[in-house]
């Protein structure tokens, strides 16, 4: 996926939801895919110059299969 053109405030929030998503999934897969999404959303925002909240916290602040996620 190309988070190139995505807003900034936006990618924090696909990074939270997928973090939640990964954190509570039940299965291997939904937790790979997720997990692979905020890595790469990650990779966007520290190239942004942006501050990445530990993946333990933001999914505090996401919801479970919220945009973004897989």
């Amino acid at each position: 996926m190309d988070y190139t053109q995505t807003p900034t405030d936006k990618l924090y929030r696909h990074y939270a939801n997928c973090c939640a998503t990964a954190a509570g999934a039940l299965g291997h897969s939904k937790t790979h895919y997720n997990e692979g999404r905020a890595h790469y959303i990650a990779e966007e925002l520290e190239s942004r110059g942006e501050d990445v909240p530990d993946r333990r916290i933001a999914a505090r602040f996401g919801s479970f299969n919220g945009e973004g996620s897989y």
